[in-house]
């Protein structure tokens, strides 16, 4: 199932950010692409908790294509990710551009959000032991 989500700003600069979603049975990636701001990101956090649902095992976000990220879009990553873990859903970030890897590094992080260089790597990456799938 492919989902796409568009955000846009009120303002005549065209600020967005388009969320592409993909679903597998075993993982859902959605792939950001444009400019996560503060006129972006309200949406943003809420089209990403819209994704999250209880027996999910791993939600990756794509960011190759993400241009720019500033606070109040890591705020919406960092407040995606705590409902993500609230019900027990893996939440990675995969192959963020330097400048953008560069506020990840700096923020998010710190709170335990991991970053991954590319998304091949995001999906390998085994599940933490506290978000495994009982029986294995």
């Amino acid at each position: 199932m492919n989902t796409s989500y568009r955000t846009q700003g009120h303002t005549d600069f065209y600020p967005q950010v388009v969320l592409s979603v993909v679903r597998r049975p075993s993982y859902t990636v959605a792939a950001l692409r444009g400019d996560l701001d503060l006129v972006t990101a309200p949406a943003l956090r809420n089209g990403l908790v819209a994704l999250l649902h209880p027996g999910q095992k791993m939600l990756v976000l794509d960011l190759s294509k993400l241009w720019s990220c500033d606070a109040a879009g890591i705020s919406a990553l960092i407040s995606a990710w705590h409902r993500a873990l609230a019900l027990g859903v893996s939440m990675r970030l995969a192959a963020p551009r330097s400048h953008v890897a560069r506020i990840l590094d700096d923020t998010a992080l710190e709170h335990g959000l991991r970053t991954y260089p590319t998304l091949p790597q995001a999906l390998r990456h085994p599940l933490p032991p506290a978000l495994e799938p009982a029986g294995i």
